[in-house]
């Protein structure tokens, strides 16, 4: 089966190097330091929104230039995405374990190919992941589901599958036509049930089970 893993809240926790870089900027910019928790609720749709969002919930873009503020944020953030982020309990022994039951393991995010890069090799994601679609690989994000389709076919044929932690992703699935797993332990500011997901697990360990009964 093809194993196609959003990012951000789902593989890896990597919401202190996005604040860190997030609060960086805001600092140039003489501005007072957002608490990660408010930057959380702007992660997940792009960087372009999450700058945005920022800005926005820093007082405003009067007087500044959209534009130069996502160049800068890129920059600030490609220098060290690593520091602060971290895999998820078990994820390094799980994705092992599935890639070499004959698995196919590929990544889905909206984040910048850059970082997505620098983050999946500095924490030791790749491999067993074979690949990724990032947010600069196409000219779409999620939910449009030729992100989708573009990662599982870094992969095999076969059967594919979505594992992510939010509304996108379980849009995503659902654009592409396949199953979606969510991982509870992630960003998703909403319930379950409205996410209507195949399956759901809240730990690692969880996730091969699933997957063997799919």
């Amino acid at each position: 089966m093809r194993l196609i893993f959003d990012l951000d809240g789902t593989l890896i926790e990597s919401l202190p190097s996005l604040a860190a870089a997030c609060n960086a900027l805001l600092a140039e910019l003489g501005r007072a330091p957002l608490d990660p928790a408010v930057i959380q609720t702007h992660v997940g749709h792009g960087m372009a929104r999450l700058v945005a969002g920022v800005i926005d919930a820093s007082g405003g873009a009067a007087s500044l230039d959209p534009a130069a503020c996502r160049r800068r944020f890129r920059e600030i953030y490609a220098a060290d995405p690593v520091t602060g982020a971290h895999v998820f309990e078990s994820v390094p022994q799980v994705l092992a374990g599935l890639s070499s039951t004959g698995h196919g393991l590929a990544v889905c995010t909206q984040k910048p190919d850059l970082p997505t890069g620098l983050l999946l090799h500095g924490l030791g994601l790749m491999p067993p992941v074979a690949g990724f679609i990032g947010g600069d690989t196409l000219d779409v994000l999620k939910p449009d589901p030729r992100m989708f389709h573009a990662a599982a076919d870094l992969l095999p044929p076969g059967p594919a599958v979505m594992i992510g932690d939010s509304e996108t992703d379980a849009r995503t699935a659902r654009a592409a036509g396949v199953p979606f797993i969510f991982f509870t332990g992630g960003y998703s500011a909403g319930g379950v049930a409205a996410l209507a997901p195949d399956a759901v697990f809240s730990h690692y360990r969880e996730l091969p089970g699933i997957i063997s009964r799919l």
